[in-house]
């Protein structure tokens, strides 16, 4: 497929493209993973109990059960890879390249990982003692041949467009709104601030944030319970601390901008008077780093999504930057700041004579 006709694609036709990508890459991953889970399930009268699972120097140094094993071949195998080959197509405007790069290495990983937990079990096929266990080396090898091929596969075939960066009319009509001193929304913004009236914004990845959180916690224990059972409980406040960063009230009032991630945890508080500018952009949130509360080169954000926010620009170009729900949204916010940031200013001028 050549750079013009990826260039041409209309919005519609590469959501589409990137939609079935990633059901396509999530839904394969998990699916091997879950086959390998089911070859053990049926192969577990031939398994010792419990299984060998680590090798030291002096040999086997460490067990876990058949159900352990293919645990780490559906949520660590499938699991990670589905992670990082989807977080790779959703995040593909930030560079094409990385993108496919991401998806290639994602299931590659994703078919070692679970080919490992195969191995691991296929090598201890009618063993009584596991202390004797040893890895299946013909199986592990095919598993990191097939992993290379079928990474570079999916990396080579998955073609996506840039994504365009081009500020939307609606984004741009909502900054000019927000901006122009005679527009209904100013007018209302000024009565408002007047009244010393406050605007609450809850903002949020969605469902996104339950299967990044849960994805999380999960992996975090199935991680720490082979060292410790009594470790996998760490997933728990893993999982409910990135949750908290994954949704949020934005609150614009009399004392100011600030977020409450997770409703309570209050970040980025901006007073008025800190504020030099505010605006309505269109962002990408790959530019930040990723979502959630992120800081970068390219500012602070609480970042939930990719389109409108409300950026306000502190101190020496300090760029602090509020995902919104819609363009609409943001302007409404922005031009509470500006009402603000004016009542503040005309406070500050001395009476007229």
């Amino acid at each position: 497929m050549g750079s013009t006709e990826l260039r041409n694609r209309s919005e519609q036709v590469e959501s589409t493209y990137n939609r079935r990508w990633l059901i396509g890459l999530v839904t394969g991953l998990f699916a091997l993973g879950l086959a390998a889970a089911a070859w053990m399930a049926t192969a577990a009268s031939r398994l010792p109990e419990p299984m060998a699972s680590h090798w030291g120097p002096n040999g086997v140094d460490g067990y876990m059960s058949v159900w352990g094993n293919a645990g780490i071949a559906v949520f660590v195998g499938g699991g990670s890879g589905a992670l990082i080959s989807g977080l790779s197509v959703l995040t593909r405007g930030y560079s094409a390249c990385t993108a496919r790069l991401g998806v290639g290495f994602g299931v590659g990983f994703g078919l070692l990982i679970t080919g490992l937990a195969v191995a691991v079990a296929a090598g201890q096929l009618d063993l009584a003692d596991a202390s004797q266990a040893e890895i299946s080396g013909p199986v592990m090898w095919a598993s990191a041949v097939v992993g290379c091929i079928a990474g570079g596969l999916c990396g080579w075939l998955y073609r996506p467009a840039d994504v365009d960066r081009t500020p939307s009319p609606d984004t741009q009509a909502a900054d000019a709104a927000a901006a122009g001193e005679d527009s209904s929304l100013a007018a209302d913004a000024r009565r408002n601030a007047a009244s010393r009236e406050s605007l609450a914004i809850k903002v949020s990845m969605g469902p996104v944030s339950w299967l990044l959180s849960l994805g999380t916690g999960a992996v975090v224990a199935l991680s720490l319970v082979f060292i410790h059972p009594a470790l996998a409980l760490l997933g728990l406040p893993a999982a409910a601390l990135l949750w908290i960063f994954c949704s949020g009230t934005v609150v614009v009032d009399d004392a100011g901008t600030r977020v409450l991630a997770g409703g309570f945890w209050k970040l980025m508080p901006l007073s008025h008077k800190q504020v030099r500018s505010a605006s309505v952009e269109d962002i990408q949130a790959m530019d930040f780093g990723g979502w959630g509360y992120r800081i970068s080169g390219a500012g602070t954000g609480f970042i939930m999504r990719s389109g409108p926010a409300l950026v306000l620009t502190a101190g020496n170009k300090q760029r602090f930057v509020f995902s919104m729900p819609d363009a609409e949204t943001a302007a409404r916010a922005c031009a509470l700041v500006n009402a603000y940031r004016t009542g503040l200013r005309d406070e500050s001028r001395p009476p007229a004579d």
